[in-house]
């Protein structure tokens, strides 16, 4: 086998026996200039690399907001087109909450007027009967009490007396649903003028004019009914803001 000499070249020595010259002499070692020059190599490679990632990123996200910003104009575009729909939409829905609000919210004027004709003395004669839901129009509502936004019934007419006047109006508060009666007025010796050049609409009593209130000077009244717990009352409560006042007391010959 060859023999091979491991000893660095500064411990190496010339083989001993004939030509042999001694040990041999240290190599010099190389300059420092290779390594700056290496060191400013890898700077130069990592500066550079390290430009290139950051373009590279910055394209990406750029592309990225690109994207993100065509997607959004879209969306915005889409929106737009369907905004109609969605208005359409949302007033079909308050017009139909409407009509299912007025239709839950229906005044059973036929079961009134029934229970108003069952109560009403024989001896009374109506000249007009006037029907409102949002609260009365009549002199008699409008003088009494009239702002109450609820249903409400307006009676005149005539009776033998003031006495009679009283019963009716008694008479009236036992109808179910009423919650206040109002007299605007009672005046004697109105009841012919009232009756004239009007058809009067009895209630238990035959003949018309005054004769059917008596002779003499039967008084002539108008009074206001008001239905204020009634559904209508409670549902145009909340529609109008304006609170109805189904507890409060009557004023003149009102049911507290």
């Amino acid at each position: 086998m060859r023999a091979v000499n491991l000893l660095t070249p500064e411990l190496r020595t010339a083989p001993e026996g004939k030509g042999s010259s001694g040990p041999a002499e240290p190599v010099a070692p190389g300059g420092i200039g290779a390594f700056m020059l290496l060191g400013a190599l890898a700077l130069i490679v990592a500066g550079l690399a390290g430009y290139v990632l950051s373009n590279n990123t910055i394209k990406e996200r750029k592309v990225a907001l690109a994207q993100v910003s065509s997607r959004s104009a879209a969306t915005v575009a889409t929106a737009n087109n369907l905004k109609p729909y969605a208005d359409f939409e949302t007033v079909a829905k308050k017009r139909a909450g409407t009509v299912q609000a007025l239709a839950a919210a229906r005044f059973d004027w036929e079961q009134a007027l029934r229970d108003i004709s069952r109560a009403m003395p024989h001896d009374v004669s109506l000249s007009s009967l006037d029907g409102n839901v949002a609260g009365g129009t009549g002199t008699a509502a409008s003088s009494t009490g009239g702002t109450s936004q609820s249903p409400s019934i307006n009676l005149k007419g005539c009776t033998k007396s003031q006495t009679a006047v009283a019963t009716l109006m008694s008479r009236m508060r036992t109808v179910e649903g009423v919650t206040r009666v109002t007299l605007a007025k009672s005046d004697k010796g109105q009841a012919a003028a009232g009756a004239a050049g009007s058809t009067p609409a009895p209630a238990g009593a035959a003949g018309s004019g005054a004769n059917s209130c008596g002779k003499g000077s039967p008084p002539a009244f108008e009074m206001a009914l008001f239905f204020e717990r009634s559904a209508v009352a409670e549902a145009l409560s909340s529609a109008t803001g304006v609170a109805t006042s189904a507890g409060a007391s009557a004023t003149t010959g009102g049911t507290p």
